[in-house]
């Protein structure tokens, strides 16, 4: 199973709701969406579970950070309302924090450190909003993740990129004196 150490939650999706493997395609962008309801991770998995629901996400953020897991990265979930997209992307469900679209800062934290952790082990060098670090309303007319979010994608690119680069200069600089 391929996924994030930092899952705390797990709630895998009906197999109905997503396809295993992903067509031949590897992973190559992250795709942000929205909840558009204040959800904890658990709640969240639980209508990924539901039998014709037709729809699912690799992972959930609930407005108390908690990290779920639904659907394997290394199959297709059933998100981005794009096949290209979805065989290509790892998606990532975030919960509002008060119905207006807004998330909180503790879920914003969450989803800043899951997308830094898989952009690191998928390869996906240096995020970059529109290229590698998407969001839903690029591949469908939806209102989904919401202005709040759309405005955040540098800062989320930003710093998931501070943490991957800090993570690497760390494990790459050190310097031994030869006497």
């Amino acid at each position: 199973m391929s996924k994030s150490s930092l899952v705390n939650v797990n709630v895998p999706a009906y197999e109905g709701n997503y396809t295993k493997g992903r067509s031949g395609r590897k992973i190559e962008a992250i795709t942000i969406h929205h909840m558009a309801g204040r959800l904890t991770a658990e709640q969240c998995g639980k209508i990924f579970q539901q039998v014709g629901r037709y729809g699912s996400s690799h992972y959930g953020i609930g407005y108390d950070g908690r990290i779920g897991q639904y659907v394997d990265e290394t199959d297709t979930a059933w998100t981005n309302s794009n096949w290209d997209s979805n065989c290509k992307s790892v998606t990532i469900e975030t919960s509002d924090n008060d119905n207006s679209w807004y998330i909180n800062d503790t879920t914003l934290n969450s989803l800043i450190k899951l997308v830094a952790d898989i952009a690191k082990r998928n390869n996906l060098g240096t995020l970059v909003p529109g290229k590698n670090l998407t969001w839903h309303s690029m591949f469908t007319s939806t209102s989904c993740p919401g202005d709040y979010l759309r405005s955040k994608m540098q800062y989320i690119a930003d710093e998931a990129n501070k943490i991957n680069n800090e993570s690497t200069s760390n494990e790459v600089n050190v310097y031994y004196r030869v006497k």
